[in-house]
């Protein structure tokens, strides 16, 4: 029930802010700005969002992949799928194995709702929001070999709340990072407070489709 809570949450915030089919501006941190033709449309949104997240009290690489949507371009929203990139041990448990250590994996997969605050031609920044959900599989190798064993998975319900800002070095090629804050549910007592935390967030955007207009027509190399 709390990932649909949190989905709920989401969506509403996507109705509050949404402006969808409120005229040809957006309201910016600096004020509203109009916005060019090419700008008031439906876009596809594709990105790698990897990024460091304090789990189990050490700083972990999480990496993701995420696919989407772009309207009145201060609008994104889409799903992501996200996965450790680094192996993460534990010797502080509460499971009943007969070991003095167990390895952690760590996947999920959700919604995500960002609004950018402001934007020109090379610079972004946006605020965003997660809801979704994914498993923990707690591993053990018996008697120190090295024939891992899934002892369990354990479902949980994430949300996250993200700032970052970002720079575009080509038309088609940005970068950009930020900071946040995950918190993770329904893992037991001890368990979720070592999975939420602090988010420090690295993304690439790579416009393929962009990048393809430009070499048929100049002028979308000035679109931002």
């Amino acid at each position: 029930m709390k990932i649909i809570t949190f989905i709920a949450a989401l969506f509403t915030a996507i109705g509050a802010f949404g402006q969808f089919g409120q005229g040809d501006s957006v309201m910016l941190v600096n004020g509203p700005r109009k916005l060019e033709p090419y700008q008031n449309k439906l876009k596809f949104d594709f990105g790698f969002d990897a990024r460091r997240t304090f789990l189990q009290r050490e700083w972990i690489d999480v990496g993701g992949l995420r696919v989407g949507a772009q309207y009145r371009r201060v609008h994104r929203l889409g799903i992501g799928f996200y996965f450790l990139n680094t192996r993460l041990f534990s010797r502080d448990f509460d499971f009943p194995i007969d070991e003095d250590l167990v390895e952690y994996e760590f996947g999920y997969t959700a919604l995500y709702y960002e609004r950018t605050l402001y934007f020109d031609r090379k610079w972004e920044i946006s605020a965003g929001l997660q809801a979704g959900g994914g498993n923990v599989s707690v591993m053990y190798n018996p008697g120190g070999r090295n024939d891992r064993v899934k002892y369990t998975d354990i479902p949980f319900s994430t949300a996250e709340i993200t700032l970052y800002g970002e720079y575009h070095f080509l038309y088609w090629l940005g970068a950009g990072a930020g900071v946040g804050y995950r918190g993770v549910t329904d893992l037991g007592a001890g368990v979720s407070e070592s999975f939420s935390g602090p988010i420090v967030l690295f993304k690439i955007q790579v416009k393929l489709f962009k990048l393809a207009r430009g070499f048929f027509d100049p002028e979308v190399k000035y679109e931002h």
